[in-house]
């Protein structure tokens, strides 16, 4: 049996009955785990837990996902806890992750933050091909880790590319790079004094200029000298969010604000609550 190139590898298929979402094929090995679904509150949209069964990332680790949402489904997706990038004085940790969404398909990802720590290098890809009826709202949080010098930016690096395509056609190309090596990241332009960010996308078919006023205005609220957001509409029917504070807990209440805002008012439920502390 051939070894894999791999660290940890998932790939997840979401199918619907007839009578709501369930988990299909699923296949996992190394240091990538999913649980199996739980239906929240009594929701029909299953919510599953993605686990890194080390702890964290280490030097050369490689991780790969694939997700893939049939016709008409609906899931939830969450990591089990924050994502730690440890020292990686070799090589850095790649992640690869690819999201397929069928008509009229609706996948809500609400990650933990990626926390890098000194001297940590990370590089993560990210692919979404919707279907024009599909929807989405998908959220990654960049935080810096523990140094013993008690310094804010001591990664090396944390890179994040996402490529959004609707029915084949690339619409959003978003290049993320904090690079403390060659860029003063605490300066204007990336941090502009702040610790931790958010990058967030909404993608739906009814998404236009009212829905980025009306998310703006539930935005504003959390906007002072501890926390700055800032909502654009893409060259689609979506838009995106940048969250900038000097801590998760800030971040993560404008998330879900946001969150619960969109599924509410757009999609006639509740946002789940995902917080795992």
């Amino acid at each position: 049996m051939a070894i894999s190139k791999w660290t940890g590898e998932l790939d997840l298929t979401f199918k619907h009955d007839g009578r709501r979402t369930v988990n299909g094929k699923t296949y996992f090995q190394g240091g990538l785990k999913v649980i199996r679904p739980t239906y929240l509150n009594g929701s029909p949209h299953p919510t599953m837990f993605l686990i890194n069964l080390g702890g964290g990332f280490v030097d050369g680790d490689r991780y790969r996902m694939t997700v893939h949402f049939e016709p008409r489904t609906h899931a939830i997706l969450t990591t089990q806890g924050a994502t730690i990038v440890f020292k990686t004085l070799e090589d850095k940790v790649e992640q690869y992750q690819t999201f397929q969404l069928d008509d009229e398909s609706f996948m809500e990802f609400i990650s933990d933050p990626i926390i890098g720590y000194s001297e940590a290098k990370f590089y993560q890809v990210n692919q979404f091909h919707l279907s024009p009826t599909a929807s989405m709202f998908y959220t990654d949080i960049l935080t810096p880790g523990y140094d013993k010098e008690g310094r804010q930016f001591n990664y090396h690096y944390l890179h994040l590319k996402n490529e959004i395509y609707v029915d084949e056609k690339l619409v959003v190309f978003d290049n993320l790079k904090l690079d403390t090596q060659k860029n003063k990241v605490t300066h204007m332009g990336y941090m502009e004094g702040f610790t931790h960010m958010a990058s967030c996308f909404y993608i739906s078919p009814g998404v236009n200029q009212k829905v980025v006023e009306a998310v703006q205005e539930v935005v504003t609220p959390y906007i002072d000298e501890h926390c700055r957001v800032g909502v654009t509409l893409l060259p689609t029917h979506g838009l995106t969010f940048r969250i900038l504070a000097y801590s998760t807990d800030v971040i993560q209440r404008v998330i879900h604000a946001v969150h619960q805002y969109v599924m509410e008012t757009y999609h006639e439920e509740d946002a789940q609550f995902l917080r795992k502390y």
